[in-house]
């Protein structure tokens, strides 16, 4: 039998059960979208457009926990557990919080955000339709967001702590829960649009207040921060957080850029867009665990200045991403006519989702190697080479071949573009962060990471 070495064990065991959490959470997402689809393309429309904000909202909460895991995680591994304590208490509350006030801000902003997707137009009935449409679902929507917010968060406290079993089991449980009341609050009682939402805060809340009662007695919080050194733990946080914020709001940025994009093609290109980025964020579950699971490692392995454990670790994951999205790729064009069965679209939607599953999963390898080392980086301290990452992927790469695509009107170049864009920025990622590795941690020990 095939010996598996130490570190891919332990990256395996790291990974496997928060893949499992986001494979239902994506799951239950895609389903989402089939069943708001089933109300109608305005309504699948709709749901399209909350796609940036959802980027955004992901993003802010993401970059909060990445950088308090990073702080946490290498302090552990420093054995200064107080800090590790007070970082986890002030990353909590300070992102509720934070995640709240950009929800209400973004619930006031509704008008204004619609009519940058539609041009507005009071006589026409179809936007009249989707005025009273994007109105309603929004504030159950944001509500829905904030609910994954929290969830998120507090479970980022159990993966410093190299616990990614109950993060996975709490995310399946949340999308159990979810998907027993979707079609009950979508369809039985008639709530339409606005019982998906409904249905995810019910399922995310149920899951956070489990959470909750487990947290209790683990000590992994500070009761007040009257320590000395909490001020100092308080600044660093900020420092560390607002860079890694900065780094995903790019995402961010670049999906409400691309939607604008989109949205010249029609409403139907904004609805195909929408449910093209579910079923990517489907494709790409293992890469979005290994973002979530990795962090902490190489943190620990910092800050216990094993150098030559991050070398091993980054290799074994790059090897078994590319193997893993090569084989998803092959799967998922082999069984194209199985998925269009199931998820019922209008025929240009239908030739346009048949031709971005046999072009664009391809792609998605490399794309997935650039995320783990967007998050490698940053669980090494270094948010601003990240950052730079980050903007050449999504500004230098992705965007400009979104708007060539978009340009000539046709979807099947966007596609193209865009599967381009990919391949290129995993490249240009692998190749920086080996640069990195040999310039700043050969000094401690050879580290360079060799795929």
């Amino acid at each position: 039998m095939l010996a598996v070495s130490s570190p891919l064990r332990s990256l395996i065991n790291k990974t496997l059960p928060v893949c499992i959490g986001l494979f239902a959470i994506m799951s239950v997402q895609l389903v989402d979208s089939v069943f708001i689809g089933l109300l109608g393309v305005n309504q699948l429309a709709v749901h399209g457009m909350t796609l940036p904000f959802q980027t955004l909202l992901i993003g802010i909460q993401v970059g909060i926990g990445v950088g308090a895991t990073a702080i946490m995680s290498q302090a552990i591994g420093a054995q200064t557990l107080y800090k590790a304590r007070a970082i986890a208490t002030l990353s909590v509350n300070g992102g509720i919080i934070l995640m709240s006030l950009v929800c209400l801000l973004l619930w006031q902003l509704d008008t204004q955000i619609l009519r940058v997707f539609i041009h507005p137009n009071a006589d026409n009935p179809h936007y009249v339709l989707l005025v009273n449409l994007f109105i309603t679902y929004w504030p159950y929507w944001l509500f829905s967001a904030l609910s994954v917010a929290v969830l998120y968060l507090l479970t980022s406290v159990y993966r410093a702590h190299g616990d990614t079993k109950t993060t996975g089991l709490m995310f399946v449980t949340a999308s159990i829960i979810n998907l027993i009341f979707d079609p009950l609050l979508i369809f039985y009682f008639d709530m339409g649009i606005k019982g998906a939402a409904i249905a995810s805060t019910l399922g995310y809340g149920i899951a956070t207040i489990y959470v909750l009662f487990d947290l209790k007695p683990r000590r992994w919080f500070i009761r007040s921060p009257r320590h000395v050194g909490t001020l100092n733990y308080c600044i660093e946080l900020i420092k560390m957080t607002s860079a890694t914020i900065t780094n995903q709001f790019l995402p961010a940025a670049s999906a409400f850029l691309a939607m604008m994009f989109i949205a010249k093609l029609g409403t139907d290109a904004i609805a195909f867009w929408s449910l093209l980025a579910r079923i990517e964020s489907f494709l790409l579950v293992f890469t979005l665990a290994l973002t979530m699971s990795m962090p902490p490692m190489i943190g620990q392995y910092f800050g216990a200045q094993q150098y030559h454990a991050i070398d091993t670790l980054l290799s074994a994951a790059a090897k078994l991403l590319l193997g893993f999205t090569a084989i998803s790729a092959v799967l998922f064009a082999l069984s194209t006519d199985l998925l269009l069965t199931l998820i019922p679209l209008e025929p240009p939607l239908n030739n346009w989702l048949t031709a971005a599953l046999w072009i664009m999963p391809i792609s998605y390898g490399p794309l997935g190697v650039c995320m783990v080392v967007v998050s490698v980086l940053n669980a090494l301290g270094t948010p601003k080479t990240a950052l730079m990452v980050s903007f050449a992927r999504l500004f230098v790469l992705y965007i400009p071949a979104i708007a060539i695509g978009t340009a000539t009107g046709d979807m099947f170049y966007t596609l193209i573009g865009a599967t381009i864009a990919n391949m290129l920025a995993g490249t240009f990622a692998w190749f920086k962060l080996k640069n990195y590795l040999k310039s700043t941690l050969d000094h401690a020990q050879p580290c360079v990471a060799n795929a």
